[in-house]
Order: C-alpha cells, then sequence, then structure tokens
C-alpha cells in the first residue's frame, strides 16, 4: 500500500474523531443548559415550601447566588453551544475590509424550516410554564398566591427572570426564522433584487452584527415579561411594557427582510476580531 493510499484512509478516521470531539462539545452544553432549567425548578420548589422567612426582610439570609447560578449555567452553555456548532462547519480567516469583511468567517448547514420551528416551540413552552401558567393560577387564587409575602416576591423575580430569558430566545428564533424564509422565498423565485449589488452597511447591520436578531430578542423580553403584571389591577406596567417590546420586534422583522441585500447565502457567519 502506498504512504498516499494509507493517509487518503486515515483522513476519515481523523475527521470522524474531529467530529465525535466537537459533538461532546456541544453535548457538554446541552448538560450544563439542562442542569440550568433543573435548577430553576428546585429554586422555585424550594422557595414555594420555605415557611419560616421572617429573617429574609433584611436581605441576609435570601440565597441570591443559588437564584443567580441558573443564569450562569445557561451563559456556559450557550458558548459550548455556539462553539461545537461552529467548529462542525468550515472556519476560515479573511483580511478585515471595514463594512464588508470579518476576521473569521464560518459556513454551516442551517436549521430546515421545521426544526427551526420546533426550537421555537420549545422556548415558548418554557416562557409558558414560567409565566402565562403562574400568572393564571394568581388569577385563579392559587400558586404563587398561597406562598407567604416574602417568598412570592423571590418567586416572581425567578419566573420574570427565566421567563424573560425563554422569551428572548424565542423573540430571536422568532425573527431568525422570518429572515430565513424571506431569503428563500426570494432565492427560489429568482428575484432580480438578489442581482443588486452588496451594500456594506446591510452587511453590517444583518450579518456581521445580527442587529435584526438582538432586536429580536430585546422585543421577546420586553413582550414576555409584561404579562407578568396581569394579576395586578393597574394595567399601566403591562402596556408600557408591551409598547416597549413591540418597537424593537418590529424593527428587527423589518431589518431581517432586508438580509438579502448583504448578498450573502445562509449559513455563514463572521466575527469581528
Amino acid at each position: 500500500m502506498s504512504q498516499s493510499t494509507a493517509q487518503r484512509k486515515r483522513k476519515p478516521s481523523g475527521g470522524r474523531k474531529k467530529k465525535r470531539a466537537l459533538g461532546t462539545v456541544t453535548g457538554i452544553g446541552v448538560v450544563l443548559a439542562l442542569l440550568g432549567v433543573a435548577l430553576v425548578a428546585v429554586n422555585l420548589f424550594f422557595l414555594s415550601h420555605a415557611y419560616d422567612l421572617s429573617s429574609w426582610e433584611d436581605d441576609v439570609t435570601v440565597p441570591g447566588g443559588l437564584f443567580a447560578l441558573p443564569g450562569g449555567l445557561f451563559l456556559v452553555a450557550m458558548c459550548f453551544i455556539f462553539t461545537g456548532r461552529v467548529l462542525r462547519g468550515h472556519v476560515s480567516t479573511t483580511t478585515p475590509k471595514g463594512l464588508e469583511g470579518g476576521t473569521v468567517v464560518s459556513s454551516n448547514t442551517y436549521l430546515s424550516p421545521r426544526a427551526h420551528l420546533a426550537w421555537l416551540g420549545v422556548a415558548l413552552a418554557f416562557w409558558i410554564v414560567l409565566i402565562p401558567v403562574p400568572v393564571l393560577l394568581s388569577l385563579g387564587g392559587g400558586w404563587p398566591q398561597t406562598v407567604s409575602d416574602a417568598a412570592r416576591g423571590q418567586i416572581w423575580v425567578n419566573l420574570v427572570l427565566y421567563g424573560g430569558l425563554a422569551a428572548a430566545i424565542a423573540g430571536v428564533l422568532f425573527v431568525s426564522h422570518l429572515k430565513k424564509q424571506h431569503y428563500l422565498a426570494l432565492s427560489a423565485a429568482d428575484n432580480l433584487r438578489l442581482d443588486e449589488p452588496q451594500r456594506g452597511i446591510w452587511r453590517w447591520l444583518t450579518f456581521r452584527w445580527r442587529f435584526d436578531l438582538w432586536l429580536g430578542a430585546f422585543g421577546g423580553a420586553f413582550i414576555g415579561v409584561s404579562f407578568a403584571f396581569l394579576p395586578y389591577v393597574n394595567p399601566a406596567a403591562l402596556v408600557i411594557l408591551l409598547a416597549i417590546g413591540a418597537v424593537p420586534m418590529v424593527l428587527g422583522v423589518l431589518l431581517a427582510r432586508q438580509y438579502w441585500r448583504a448578498k450573502l447565502p445562509l449559513g455563514l457567519a463572521e466575527s469581528f476580531a
């Protein structure tokens, strides 16, 4: 067997090892995310069954670090999942050119519309469990209204914090789905607009920095959190938060529909640093 033949036979094995290693990186992120979800449930269970909270009024014995721990796990999980996902594709470097280039470029396959909507459904399910369900139970006189005042405030902090995070993720997925569908529709129709020259500002806005998705995240978070104020008599906070959330959400959708102006296929990403 020649040396070149042996090298060709070894390449697939190395590729499989790399994919397994990157799959492990992504898997670690998924496990950390699931641990974060479990800790949110533990926090809510603890608060719902802690009856002697008189010493909490001075805020000395409130285990605030424990309540923030799921957020830290979610952040670390995102780093693992994103890193594993990006490195599974083709990664290269380019020379920055102002608005028209980045230093690191990654090319990956993108999620199918069905899979994209499935993940959107998962994010919405978490939001429903953490905000609308407790709100409806409270309006009926159930949990968390049945918990003591001190613990109830902490419960709502957890519900709003992590329910808002789920709503923010849902907002990103929603805007991203519309962005993808609009681009694919133009491409399938051979729309003449796709033949127009690239405009650097749209590449900068919708490709490099993904401002459309950031706007979707902010809009989703404010809209999602606003429903937590339904049990209160004064609806002003609900209306204000809905209005604040609607503005970036609409702007995010409008910006996402301009992605075709960046003249780049789906599945690409670039970093500034």
